[in-house]
């Protein structure tokens, strides 16, 4: 019987497979190293576990037959795609070569971009996009093309579904800074990436301002003043491990519970006492991480935008190796007022907890919504509200600690008495009221401060004869007051009993940008 040679063949498909493993080729791979930057396929292999990642149209090119791209080689068209493992765990990938025509989108990538997005959604597996690419490619763009929607509508009906992360590793303008702020936690890496609707050279064009690209949608714009990007890397690895880090507070999928730690893997936190760290004058502020270091398991907690909006802290952490999400006020910033900042990045976070079933734990000293002018400006009374709005949807265990103030609406905000949670503890530290002392007096007693010579003081006294920290225990307002080293056991108890709830979960909602 003879045989069918097919060596030609063979040789002729590797051959493509190296032509498509040298990117744009040897002079604009290492104009991206000179640049700084890692090039995509280093990138994969610094996220994905080793060996784990199967590409799929790795021979893909252009295939324009237009003037300026006849004849042309972009090699994955430049965008690879392809499924691996982050842990053990199966993720989606896709991820723009910058080598290839500045990592633009020709016809053939986002056939690609839309196949890997289409699996996804039916695999139903955690997906992520390395963003380094300048948008649509002009030289494949036909006059009169109207700009296809359809990886935004995809993007938006995997919200909620399955954790979607965004990894920006150089400068982004188009399609891909769209893409961004659609993903549940987007990542910028200092020095090298960007996010802009234009960028310089089209921002000069359009309305004539000159500008470079740091200050335009650099990091430290989106990470530290407008919040479009989450959390700033120091360095593309930095980045990676952050993102592998970040998918293992989470299922795979809104189907699925978040993964617990066994118990030789948990980590008790340092001793200390942790009433000491809160100052008995209630003006006086304090660092809250202090407090929640002494709660949480060791090294546990990951901050979700931890440079933009500061007087609200939202982490992920865990407890008794149990994943949670945390909400807390932070003195050291606006004494712990909600601004309409920091209201959009709680309810972002409440979203995101609640679409993947992870138990939320307030820890409030919050003296209230912002005020002023300035606070009226910012629609405060819309964006704070959104916060109450988010709670009333939200299904997942929510417990509730007061450590010092707890006023107004902003005492409501942070998960306050009757908004659903399954505990509500309170420390003898605790302080309730519908506002701050000082301003309630002056609201209340204005004409006899205007027209008497009654002090302040005298005021204040008067009233704090019937202030009784033990009062909302003893009416029962909440569930019990505990002494703040008995926190995290009360804690580790509530939410192990919560785990036990053998109901299945699902899909909730999607998660708005």
């Amino acid at each position: 019987m003879s045989s069918v040679k097919w060596e030609s063949e063979i040789s002729a498909l590797e051959a493509r497979r190296q032509k498509a493993l040298g990117m744009g080729g040897p002079e604009r791979v290492e104009r991206q190293r000179q640049a700084g930057k890692l090039t995509v396929r280093e990138r994969i292999d610094s996220l994905l576990d080793p060996g784990s990642f199967l590409e799929l149209g790795m021979l893909a090119t252009t295939q324009s037959t237009r003037s300026q791209m006849a004849g042309r080689y972009t090699a994955a068209d430049g965008l690879i795609v392809g499924y691996g493992r982050i842990n053990g765990r199966e993720v989606f990938l896709g991820a723009e070569d910058f080598t290839v025509l500045g990592g633009s989108e020709g016809m053939i990538g986002m056939i690609k971009r839309n196949r890997i997005l289409e699996i996804a959604l039916e695999r139903k597996f955690p997906f992520i996009w390395l963003l380094d690419g300048v948008g649509a490619r002009v030289e494949e763009t036909l006059r009169g093309y109207w700009v296809q929607g359809d990886f935004f509508l995809t993007i938006s009906r995997l919200s909620g579904q399955v954790p979607q992360i965004g990894v920006v590793v150089g400068p982004c303008a188009g399609g891909p800074a769209l893409m961004a702020p659609l993903f549940d936690f987007v990542v910028m890496v200092e020095g090298i990436s960007m996010l802009a609707a234009g960028g310089p050279p089209v921002v000069e064009a359009a309305i004539g301002e000159k500008i470079g690209k740091e200050e335009l949608g650099g990091s430290k714009v989106h990470c530290y003043l407008t919040g479009v990007a989450d959390n700033e890397a120091p360095s593309e690895q930095a980045a990676f491990d952050m993102v592998r880090r970040y998918l293992s507070y989470f299922p795979q999928n809104s189907w699925e519970r978040p993964p617990c730690l066994s118990p030789d893997q948990v980590r008790q936190p340092p001793a200390g006492d942790i009433i000491e760290l809160i100052p008995r004058e209630s003006a006086r502020p304090y660092d809250m991480y202090d407090v929640l270091e002494l709660i949480v398991d060791q090294d546990s907690l990951l901050e979700i935008k931890p440079t933009y909006a500061a007087s609200m802290i939202t982490t992920l952490a865990r407890i008794e190796g149990q994943p949670v999400g945390i909400l807390a006020n932070q003195p050291l910033v606006l004494a712990g007022a909600i601004d309409s900042a920091a209201a959009d990045k709680a309810t972002h976070f409440i979203q995101l907890c609640d679409a993947f079933h992870l138990p939320l734990v307030f820890f409030t000293d919050v003296p209230g919504y912002m005020t002023g002018g300035k606070a009226e400006r910012e629609a405060i009374l819309r964006r704070g509200l959104r916060i109450a709005y988010v709670l009333g949807q939200c299904t997942t265990p929510r417990i509730s600690i007061v450590v010092r103030k707890t006023f107004g609406m902003g005492g409501a905000a942070m998960c306050g008495q009757k908004m659903g949670q399954a505990l509500t503890l309170a420390w003898p530290t605790a302080n309730f009221g519908t506002m701050p002392m000082a301003g309630a007096i002056r609201a209340a007693h204005h004409r006899d401060l205007d027209e008497s010579a009654a002090s302040m003081d005298d005021i204040q006294n008067s009233h704090e004869r019937y202030d009784d920290i033990f009062a909302p225990a003893e009416s029962f307002q909440i569930d019990e007051m505990i002494d703040p080293n008995e926190t995290r056991a009360r804690l580790a108890r509530v939410l192990e009993t919560l785990r036990s709830d053998s109901r299945p979960v699902s899909y909730k909602h999607g998660i708005m940008p």
